[in-house]
């Protein structure tokens, strides 16, 4: 059975765009956000998405003022479950 959650984080550009950041280099959501061109606020939103659904993992911690940012990086496994939920619907597809 598919997991909705997951469903959903992978249902948006700027969270596919923010994975392929991540394996590229861990970053905060305030360094996403300039990259997609959205607020903090959305992109904590998307990032927190991404979190929820496994696809994503704290790294590290700054600290910055008066707050702390995390750092976050793409997790093999979710990079592993999209593979596999992607073969699972072109197997699913092909005629019989």
């Amino acid at each position: 059975m598919l997991d909705p959650v997951f469903l959903a984080a992978l249902g948006h550009p700027t969270r596919l765009q923010a994975l392929v950041l991540f394996e590229r280099r861990p970053a905060s959501a305030r360094e996403l956000s300039t990259t997609v061109g959205l607020t903090l606020s959305a992109t904590l939103y998307h990032v927190r998405r991404l979190r929820d659904a496994g696809l994503i993992e704290q790294v590290d911690a700054r600290q910055r003022r008066a707050f702390e940012e995390r750092v976050w990086r793409t997790r093999s496994s979710g990079w592993a479950e999209i593979e596999r939920l992607l073969t699972a619907i072109s197997v699913a597809e092909q005629p019989q």
